[in-house]
């Protein structure tokens, strides 16, 4: 008898705990360094609406755009130590982790924008996310967003060939590979936080920077460097990253939920990003007095052959590369 109460009472405490675990919420702290405005965070209410409907309520998903929980850098390290749960960043910050992260810095690594979705989408993709949770231990890849073109700003002339590059001070994230693109190019560059670099161009501290049109409308970028030179040299890779111990923790249900919302924001993301740049590039020509320029982008591409070469053998990338360019 005495057994069979024992049993009874296991049974319900199993249960018990069944029930509790099944009422589980879970809150995830996402941060991003753009402005209110910009597509990423149009994205995120969707993906916190979609998260918060697929769960029944129990994930709920908290955006801290703007840059509010620190710099791209510092953000990438307490998404990957644990005290963030998710971020999107340009993926060179964590490039002290990862070297291979850097990968889609390369310039002209994309032929267009449907080689680019049809890298990050299939295996290679896949592939890249693996190596990276494996290189790092904690940092997964959710999924991939960005898609706009970077190009050359400058604050004094237009930048109209490669000539004009030389010497010329431009703004990058701190990131070896890219900084030796560009020196390969002729450029000295200079290291600037993303939310300093309004007041960098500004000062003359920098001559210029290269950025997507959607983030340089955002960020107003136009007003110190009304130059926009179409060097269209990277199609902007921007993963979604998250906590891998956190994602881990989440029952089945809850990560089911989690990636259903995340797979349906990365479609609108992309659309919005998309329609953004093409109505960014006309609002600051035709309303706040940016002007474009075209170059030839030939020069540059010989300029920085060698430093394509040298990373993919550096960092074990050179098939990767190589399965990018042949796809």
């Amino acid at each position: 008898m005495k057994k069979a109460i024992v049993c009874i009472l296991a049974l319900a405490l199993v249960l018990a705990a069944s029930l509790a675990l099944a009422d589980q919420k879970i809150t995830l702290m996402l941060g991003n360094s753009q402005a209110d405005s910009h597509p990423w965070n149009r994205a995120i209410e969707d993906m916190i609406r979609l998260a918060d409907e697929y769960s029944d309520g129990r994930i709920e998903i908290i955006n801290y755009p703007n840059a509010t929980l620190g710099n791209e850098n510092e953000m990438f390290e307490s998404m990957m130590h644990g005290t963030m749960d998710m971020c999107i960043v340009d993926p060179t910050v964590g490039n002290t982790y990862a070297k291979e992260l850097e990968l889609f810095s390369l310039p002209f690594l994309f032929r267009n924008y449907e080689h680019w979705e049809a890298v990050l989408d299939g295996e290679i993709g896949q592939d890249f996310s693996n190596l990276i949770l494996e290189k790092t231990g904690s940092v997964k890849i959710m999924a991939y967003w960005g898609g706009s073109t970077r190009n050359v700003l400058a604050v004094k002339a237009p930048v109209l060939s490669i000539d004009d590059l030389q010497g010329f001070k431009l703004r990058l994230a701190a990131s070896e590979l890219k900084f030796s693109v560009w020196e390969a190019v002729g450029c000295l560059p200079v290291t600037i936080a993303f939310g300093e670099t309004y007041s960098a161009l500004a000062s003359g501290l920098c001559d210029g920077m290269e950025n997507e049109f959607p983030s340089i409308l955002s960020a107003k970028f136009y007003e110190p460097a009304p130059y926009i030179t179409l060097t269209e040299h990277e199609i902007t890779v921007r993963p979604l990253f998250m906590n891998a111990d956190v994602f881990n923790s989440m029952d089945e249900k809850l990560q089911a939920a989690l990636l259903k919302a995340i797979d349906e924001a990365t479609v609108l993301a992309r659309q919005y990003e998309k329609e953004q740049g093409e109505v960014a590039r006309d609002q600051m020509v035709n309303e706040y007095g940016a002007s474009l320029y075209e170059i030839d982008k030939q020069p540059i591409i010989d300029a920085t052959a060698e430093v394509f070469s040298s990373f993919g053998k550096a960092n074990g990338l050179t098939e990767m590369i190589e399965r990018i360019q042949a796809l």
